[in-house]
């Protein structure tokens, strides 16, 4: 099982968009989660991302992140609910982790985000 820890890559993760400014939600599934998911897809494991360790999280930047695999057509549905897990290992990232969740199995392929 691969892991990945926001924290390693975006210590302060905010904005949806690049242009929203650094460690936005689109610059880190397009730079760091996107590229571990199919690396761990393509060795038939699963990707652990560990939301601990950071700033905290906005909805915009876990929306487009996570539910931006599957909006962008970037992996199927099925492949990122099997796939990625989601973990909180402390109480303060435990909502979180149920949020990301949410907008994984809220996301629809080419939908607007909400």
């Amino acid at each position: 099982m691969a892991s990945l820890r926001i924290a390693d890559y975006a210590p302060s993760p905010g904005g949806r968009f690049i242009v929203d400014g650094e460690y936005s939600g689109e610059w880190f599934r397009d730079t760091v989660l996107a590229p571990a998911l199919q690396s761990a897809v393509e060795a038939s494991e699963a990707l652990v991302v560990v939301l601990d360790g950071t700033s905290g999280y906005g909805s915009s930047f876990l929306e487009e992140a996570f539910g931006g695999l599957i909006r962008r057509r970037l992996f199927p549905p099925r492949t990122v609910r099997e796939m990625l897990k989601i973990t909180a290992e402390t109480s303060l990232y435990k909502p979180y982790k149920a949020l990301a969740e949410k907008y994984i199995q809220a996301a629809k392929p080419d939908t607007v985000a909400a």
